[in-house]
C-alpha cells in the first residue's frame, strides 16, 4: 500500500500576471518599436516598460494638435496616460532616462535657437505694460485710449521659456506652467508626486481636478484672492509614470483617486521580471536607432511647436476601419463590460476611447515616417489592428492592476512568508516534533504535516479528502505565516 501523501496543485495567493499577454512591441510603428526593443535589450528588462512609456510620451508631441474621431459627436484627444508598476531593481530610471532624453534636449535646443525672439517679446509686453499703467495714471485720459492699448497689449502673444517635462510639481505650479505652455509631460520613474495633488501640502484636501481634467482638454479655471484668475482653455497633459508596488497600493485603494476616476484614466503596466537572470554586457542602444528616434522626435516636436492655432485638427477613420471599430465596440467592449470587466467598469468604459487614441497616436508617427498629413490621410485597417493589439495588452493589465486593489492583510502576510521562504532557498518545511501556538495552544506532530515548497493556498486545499486533515494542514500553515510575519523564531521550522 503507498501511504505517500499526493498534493493538489496549490491555488495561488492571488493573480500573479505570469499568464498575461506579452507586450506587442512588433505592433508599434518603426523607429518607436525599434528604440523600445534596444532599450529592453541594454536593461534587460521586459520591453513592455519602454513600449508602455515611450507611446506615453510621444502622445505629448500630439496633445493640443489633433483629435481622433470617431463619430460626430465623440473625439479623443491624443493623450496616453501610464503608469508602469515594477519593484526596485527593475531598471525603471534608466529605461525612463533613455526616453526622455530627446524631449529634454530638444526643449534646451528650441529655447536656446529662439532665446532673443522671446527676449524681444518680453520687452515689447513690459513696454507696453508700462505705458499701460502711466496712461491709467493720467487724469485727462479716455476710456477708449486705454481699452485700445489695452487690446494692443493682449494681441502681442505671451512669449516663454517653452517646458516640455515635469517631474515633482504640485498642483498651483501646474497651473502656472500649463498657462505658459499649453501642454506638458509628467514624466518620472517615481509617481509620488501625485501625492501632491492628494492633499500632501494642502492639509488633506485633494486637488485633482487639473490632472482630471488634462486628460481631457476640458477648460480649467483657478482662482485665487492673491493673484488674478487663470483661465486654462484647452490644458493636455500626457503622464508618463513608474512606481514601487506599494506606491499603487496606496493609489488603488485611495478612495479619492477612485471615486475621481483618475485610476480609469491610466494605462497599466506590469513588466515581467528578470531579475536574478540579467547580464551586465548587453548590446547598447545603437547609435543609429537612438539617432532614428531623436530625429523623429525633434521631427515630431518641431510641427508641435511651430502650430500655433487653437483649432485642434480631426482624425478620420477610413469606410472599413470605422465599420470594424463599431463591431469590436458592439460585439466585445460592450459585453466584456459585464464579464472579465465587470469589477473595472469604470476602465472599461473608457477603453473604447483609449482605443481610439491610440489609433490616432500610431497613424500621426506612420505619417511622419512616411512624410504624409495625418489628416488628408485616413487612418486605416492596419493601423487599427496594431492598435487593437497594443490595447489588448493594456485591457488585461488593467483587470490584473484591479484585482490587486481587493487584497486582504493575511494575503499580503501570507505572501512576505512565501518571499522570506524563497529567499532562503527552502524547499522543504517540515514540523519534526511538536509545535505550539502561543495563542491556541495548537500541538501538531511530525505525521501531521509536511509540506514542499510552494504548497501554501490562499484556500487551503490539500489532495486528502478528510475535512480534518485539511483543517490541520490549514492550521499548521497559518500557524507558521503567524510566527515568520511577526518575526518570532521557531526553531522546528527547517
Amino acid at each position: 500500500m503507498n501511504n505517500e501523501t499526493t498534493w493538489a496543485k496549490p491555488t495561488p495567493l492571488r493573480p500573479d500576471g505570469t499568464n498575461l499577454l506579452p507586450f506587442p512591441v512588433n505592433a508599434l510603428p518603426p523607429i518607436i518599436g525599434d528604440m523600445a526593443q534596444a532599450i529592453a535589450t541594454t536593461t534587460s528588462t521586459d520591453v513592455a516598460m519602454a513600449g508602455t512609456s515611450i507611446l506615453s510620451a510621444v502622445s505629448y508631441c500630439f496633445s493640443g494638435v489633433y483629435r481622433m474621431s470617431a463619430k460626430r459627436d465623440h473625439t479623443e484627444p491624443l493623450v496616453l496616460d501610464t503608469l508602469t508598476i515594477a519593484e526596485p531593481s527593475f531598471k525603471k530610471s534608466p529605461v525612463m532616462s533613455l526616453i526622455k532624453r530627446p524631449y529634454i534636449q530638444f526643449a534646451h535646443d528650441w529655447n536656446e535657437n529662439n532665446k532673443q525672439d522671446i527676449f524681444t517679446s518680453q520687452a515689447e509686453r513690459k513696454l507696453l505694460q508700462s505705458k499701460l499703467e502711466a496712461l491709467e495714471k493720467k487724469k485727462d485720459v479716455t476710456a477708449e485710449e486705454i481699452a485700445k492699448l489695452q487690446t494692443e497689449l493682449s494681441n502681442i502673444p505671451s512669449s516663454n521659456f517653452r517646458r516640455i517635462a515635469v517631474d515633482d510639481v504640485t498642483p498651483e505650479s501646474l497651473v502656472n506652467l500649463l498657462e505658459e505652455n499649453g501642454t506638458l509631460l509628467m514624466i518620472s520613474d517615481e509617481a509620488g508626486m501625485l501625492g501632491n495633488f492628494s492633499g500632501r501640502y494642502s492639509n488633506n484636501v485633494p486637488n485633482l481636478d487639473l490632472l482630471l481634467k488634462s486628460w481631457n482638454g476640458e477648460t480649467y479655471i483657478s482662482d485665487r484672492a492673491t493673484r488674478a484668475s487663470i483661465v486654462l482653455k484647452k490644458p493636455y497633459m500626457s503622464i508618463c509614470l513608474a512606481c514601487q508596488p506599494y506606491v499603487f497600493d496606496g493609489m488603488i485603494n485611495n478612495p479619492v483617486f477612485r471615486g475621481s476616476g483618475l485610476i480609469a484614466r491610466f494605462m497599466y503596466c506590469f513588466p515581467v521580471s528578470n531579475i536574478g537572470s540579467r547580464k551586465y554586457d548587453t548590446q547598447a542602444v545603437p547609435e543609429s536607432v537612438a539617432e532614428n528616434y531623436k530625429d523623429l522626435v525633434y521631427k515630431l516636436l518641431g510641427a508641435k511647436f511651430t502650430y500655433h492655432d487653437e483649432k485642434e485638427l480631426y482624425l478620420h477613420f477610413d469606410a472599413k476601419a470605422y465599420g470594424e471599430f463599431v463591431d469590436y465596440y458592439n460585439n466585445f467592449i460592450e459585453p466584456h463590460l459585464v464579464t472579465d470587466m465587470a469589477f473595472c467598469k469604470d476602465w472599461g468604459g473608457k477603453y473604447h476611447g483609449e482605443l481610439l487614441r491610440l489609433c490616432g497616436i500610431i497613424h500621426c508617427i506612420k505619417c511622419a515616417l512616411n512624410d504624409a498629413n495625418p489628416v488628408e490621410n485616413r487612418v486605416t485597417l492596419d493601423t487599427f489592428c496594431n492598435a487593437i493589439e497594443i490595447g489588448e495588452y493594456f485591457r488585461e493589465q488593467a483587470i490584473y492592476a484591479y484585482s490587486l486593489g481587493d487584497v486582504d492583510l493575511g494575503t499580503i502576510k501570507a505572501e512576505r512568508v512565501l518571499n522570506k521562504i524563497r529567499s532562503k532557498h527552502i524547499y522543504q518545511i517540515s514540523i519534526s516534533s511538536y509545535v505550539t501556538a502561543d495563542s491556541s495552544s495548537l500541538s501538531l506532530s511530525s505525521s501531521d504535516f509536511s509540506c514542499s515548497s510552494g504548497c501554501i493556498s490562499s484556500s487551503g486545499t490539500t489532495g486528502r479528502s478528510s475535512p480534518l486533515f485539511a483543517s490541520v494542514i490549514s492550521s499548521a500553515a497559518s500557524f507558521i505565516i503567524s510566527c515568520i510575519a511577526d518575526l518570532r523564531f521557531c526553531p522546528e521550522i527547517t
